[in-house]
């Protein structure tokens, strides 16, 4: 179970001195979830390595959004809701589909 957090700059710096040459100029990548190019200047949601959109961040399987303090779960590199963590847990062998 992971918190949710603030969003932060793509660039994961928290304004601290060290991290000026991340701010200035800023570092880009994929989306996790849509792999689409996120540029240095967008702020981020990020769920260990992985870096998401704003829009992006939400239950891979039922697409509900998550707010600051709500706890979600990363299965298989998936990001999951409470609901639908505890409904594959009772599966035998869990294997989430995108629905």
């Amino acid at each position: 179970m992971i918190p949710v957090f603030p969003p932060v700059s793509s660039t994961g710096c928290l304004g601290l001195s060290s991290c000026l040459l991340h701010r200035l100029f800023g570092v880009t990548g994929n989306c996790a979830a849509c792999s689409k190019l996120i540029p240095a200047f967008e702020m981020v949601m990020r769920a260990k390595e992985n870096v998401y959109h704003l829009d992006c961040f939400a239950c891979q399987l039922c697409n509900q959004r998550f707010c600051v303090g709500d706890k979600f779960f990363l299965k298989n590199n998936m990001i999951l809701c409470q609901t639908d963590y505890e409904e594959g847990l009772m599966k035998e062998g869990y294997a989430p589909q995108v629905r």
